[in-house]
């Protein structure tokens, strides 16, 4: 009877908040969700966004940008597969976003961006960013409409190095490297975003969980999802470890 009860409840238990897939992860490989950004854009169609990356303890396995529709409690991953890398930046202009990818194994390498047109559903590769030497890395990505954007680089390997900037103007298609660039903006803190409707969104963390937390103007925070830290695989998917 006490077999059958464990049976029946582990029938029963919720699926994970977040679907992964597996990828390149091997069958005996623990696998950790780190999760680095939070976006809300201003077009509520467009939803939610979670950035960063899934790794195994040698080195990350892709990058990821997960999307959630339903407020926070279900998401999915929306980024083509960018292996050995992870979500730098994400920025929305409308529906129109972009996101920054960087190589992140064994040092900084390729940096990639993707760009949509439908609000974050689906993202396409828009071009490999010119990068003046290798350890070149980005500080900041700022776009002012979904054609002109400036992403602020400077040497990861040079103490104070000076910044230098890659302008585009047709998207993210063609990018050059002004003689006066534009001076690089303050960082955004990113303790708490706030979305189009006013609600206030925030990451917490502990051992096991990333929370994504969801607050009315007044009013207290919910929790509106657990997303565990540790994976696993199972099939072409993952599941929790833990």
């Amino acid at each position: 009877m006490i077999l059958l009860c464990l049976c029946a409840l582990l029938a029963a238990s919720p699926p994970p908040p977040v679907a992964l897939k597996a990828g390149a992860a091997g069958s005996g490989d623990e696998v950790t969700l780190n999760i680095t950004g939070l976006t809300a854009p201003a077009r509520a169609e467009a939803g939610l966004f979670l950035s960063g990356k899934l790794s195994v303890p040698s080195h990350p396995l892709r990058a990821l940008l997960l999307r959630s529709t339903d407020g926070g409690a279900h998401w999915t991953e929306v980024l083509p597969a960018v292996e050995h890398s992870e979500v730098l930046f994400v920025e929305f202009e409308g529906c129109q976003g972009r996101v920054l990818v960087g190589w992140t194994t064994e040092g900084p390498g390729e940096l990639l961006l993707f760009a949509s047109s439908d609000c974050g559903a689906t993202w396409k590769r828009r071009s490999t960013l010119p990068k003046a030497i290798w350890s070149e890395w980005p500080e900041w990505m700022e776009w002012t409409d979904g054609q002109r954007g400036t992403v602020w680089l400077s040497d990861a390997n040079e103490e104070n190095a000076p910044v230098r900037a890659l302008t585009t103007r047709d998207g993210g298609k063609t990018w050059s490297s002004p003689k006066e660039p534009p001076p690089m903006p303050p960082p955004r803190p990113q303790p708490e975003i706030r979305g189009p409707s006013g609600v206030s969104w925030k990451l917490s963390s502990d051992d096991q969980f990333t929370r994504v937390e969801r607050q009315e103007p007044g009013g207290t925070a919910q929790v509106r999802a657990q997303l565990p830290h540790f994976w696993k695989r199972a099939g072409n998917k993952l599941v929790p470890a833990r």
